[in-house]
């Protein structure tokens, strides 16, 4: 009892000097019963053990900033996430958008070219179409010149008077052979219909033979012409102009204009 007695007042000196170094090497056993038996040391005690749950609460609340921390920074990556992919939608609307625009726009461009061309190709056709009247009217224009010519000729014929008769006759019996010559070597076309007439250009040599024939006037029907022109170029000579004489040969039948009118087309 009495070495229990200078413990505890060994231990409660001390325990006045230095609280916490007491803490330190007091055994558990001397602990528990100083406790139990000095209000002071369980008044130490109780502070230690408030320390002891301050200590612990403030690593419970540095966890729970910690784990607030993390979770923070996970919602601002998840946030960030959630924008750049926001952004990298708009960018593909964008992009999208951009694409069909251009689609348009090659469209148009397209269908305006289409529109020039279809312009130009009408410009050709009523280019084309004017080159062609005017060449049927220098055409008309030909023909009645040489209408002119003919009818010229003819008074300049009739002008010779009674001493050129002789060579007339002449001229209109040989002329009547080298028709009905023409017309037994024609193949009358299927185009071939009454009224037509062809007025050919025989060129000849005096042994009759055909150097040239072409078309003076045209009968309107290309077929009857080329059939009158083939006509000729089949009878190659005309042997009843042999033995001419060369002043009547040379002024009527070297270069021979042929009024082809066939007697046997139909209506």
């Amino acid at each position: 009892m009495l070495l229990h007695g200078l413990i505890f007042f060994a231990l409660f000196y001390f325990q006045l000097a230095n609280t916490e170094v007491i803490d330190v090497v007091r055994p558990p056993a001397v602990k528990a019963l100083l406790v139990a038996e000095n209000p002071q040391a369980k008044n130490a005690e109780l502070q230690r053990q408030q320390q002891a749950q301050r200590v612990q609460d403030q690593r419970r609340e540095e966890q729970r900033r910690q784990e607030q921390a993390r979770a923070e920074t996970q919602r601002r990556e998840e946030q960030q996430r959630r924008e750049a992919e926001q952004v990298a939608q708009q960018q593909r609307a964008e992009l999208q958008q951009r694409q069909e625009q251009e689609k348009r726009q090659a469209e148009q461009r397209q269908l305006a070219e289409q529109q020039k061309q279809r312009e130009e190709q009408q410009k050709r056709e009523a280019e084309q179409k004017r080159q062609q009247e005017l060449a049927a009217q220098q055409e008309a224009q030909r023909q009645e010149q040489l209408r002119q010519q003919q009818a010229l000729q003819a008074q300049q014929d009739a002008a010779a008077g009674e001493a050129a008769r002789t060579d007339a006759e002449f001229v209109m019996a040989y002329s009547a052979v080298i028709h009905d010559l023409v017309q037994q070597n024609w193949s009358r076309p299927p185009s071939a219909r009454n009224g037509m007439v062809v007025v050919l250009r025989i060129t000849m040599v005096p042994t009759g033979d055909v150097l040239d024939v072409a078309i003076v006037q045209s009968s309107g029907d290309f077929a009857f012409d080329r059939a009158a022109e083939s006509a000729v170029l089949k009878v190659r000579r005309f042997t009843e102009l042999q033995g001419m004489d060369t002043r009547l040969f040379d002024r009527n039948f070297r270069s021979f204009l042929l009024t082809f009118r066939p007697q046997d087309l139909l209506n």
